[in-house]
C-alpha cells in the first residue's frame, strides 16, 4: 500500500532505485544502506562507510543525495548518482579502494562494466583514473537499458524542492561506443538531427550529464582501504568532497567533546586519556 507520508515518499523512491539498480547491475550483492538527503553546494551526492552502527558490531553505510538537483536535472542523471555511489559501496566491500581522494583501475572497470565511463574532463579521451573524476553515460551500456527500463515504468520523485540548483537547458546527450556524442529526447530515444557537443556531465559525486565543474573544485574524496574492516573505523570514510573552509572538526570519542581548528593537529582530552580524532 503506497504511503502519503511526505517522507516515506521521498525516501521510498530512493530505496526503490536502489533495490533496482542493485539488481539489475551489481547482481543483488550490495548491502543495505541508509539513505539522507544534504545540500552541500555543488555536490550530488557521496558515500559515507560504515557511518551507522546498530548493535553487535554491525554497521551500515549510508548514501546522501542532494534533492536540489531533482526539479531541473534529467532523471537520468539523478539516477547515475546513485549508482556511481554504489559503486563505490561495492568497491568498499568486494574490491580494494585507492588511497583517500583517489579513482583507481579497478573503479574505473567496475564503472564501465556498468555502463559508465570515468574521464577527468566529463568527455572522451580523459583519465579514467585520479583525483577528481567525472564520468558520462555509455549509450546502450548495461545502465542506460535499466535506466531506460526503470523511467518507463513511471519511476520519479513525487516531491521536488522549490529552490533547485540552477541549470541552463541542455540536450541529454551519451556516447556510442565510437565516442560520438548522441542525443536523446525527453524518452531517452535517440533524435534523428546531429547531436550537439556534450555540455553537462558530473563531478564524482553527481555520478551523466550535469553543468560542468571546475574539476579542482570538486575536491572529491574516494575511500580508504585500510578503513575498510570488520569493526567501526577510529575516521570516518566517505566520498563527500571536504569543504573549503580551512577548518576540521575533532571530536573525542570517549566523552563526544568537539571543536574545530585547523587540520593536522595532535591534540588530546586530558578527561578521558584520549587523542582527538580528525572528522570532515
Amino acid at each position: 500500500m503506497a504511503s502519503n507520508k511526505p517522507t516515506e515518499k521521498t525516501y521510498g523512491q530512493l530505496q526503490y532505485a536502489y533495490d533496482y539498480f542493485n539488481k539489475k547491475l551489481f547482481n543483488a550483492r550490495l548491502p543495505e544502506v541508509v539513505f539522507t538527503y544534504h545540500r552541500q553546494n555543488r555536490v550530488m551526492g557521496y558515500a559515507s562507510f560504515q557511518r551507522w552502527e546498530q548493535g553487535n558490531n554491525t554497521y551500515v553505510d549510508e548514501i546522501a543525495i542532494n534533492p536540489e538537483y531533482f526539479t531541473k536535472y534529467p532523471l537520468i542523471e539523478i539516477c547515475q548518482t546513485l549508482v556511481h555511489e554504489m559503486t563505490h559501496i561495492w568497491q568498499g566491500h568486494f574490491g580494494k579502494p585507492g588511497r583517500r581522494g583517489y579513482h583507481n583501475q579497478q573503479w574505473a572497470n567496475k564503472m564501465q562494466e556498468i555502463g559508465l565511463m570515468p574521464s577527468a574532463t566529463g568527455k572522451p579521451g580523459g583519465a579514467i583514473t585520479g583525483e577528481a573524476m567525472m564520468d558520462y553515460v555509455l549509450l546502450d551500456g548495461p545502465f542506460m537499458r535499466a535506466c531506460k527500463a526503470l523511467i518507463k515504468q513511471g519511476f520519479s520523485f513525487p516531491l521536488l524542492d522549490r529552490f533547485p540548483v540552477f541549470r541552463v537547458d541542455a540536450p541529454i546527450t551519451v556516447y556510442d561506443d565510437k565516442d560520438n556524442p548522441v542525443t536523446l529526447d525527453q524518452h531517452y530515444q535517440l533524435k534523428d538531427a546531429p547531436s550537439a557537443p556534450m555540455s553537462a556531465y558530473k563531478d564524482d559525486l553527481s555520478v551523466v550529464a550535469i553543468q560542468p565543474h571546475d574539476a579542482d573544485e570538486a575536491n572529491v574524496s574516494s575511500i580508504n582501504s585500510e578503513q575498510i574492516s570488520n569493526g567501526a573505523p577510529d575516521i570516518l570514510t566517505t566520498t563527500r568532497p571536504k569543504r573549503h573552509s580551512g577548518r576540521v572538526k575533532y571530536i573525542c570519542k570517549g566523552c563526544s567533546c568537539l571543536f574545530w581548528a585547523k587540520p593536522g593537529l595532535n591534540v588530546g582530552c586530558l578527561d578521558c586519556n584520549l587523542k582527538f580524532q580528525e572528522e570532515d
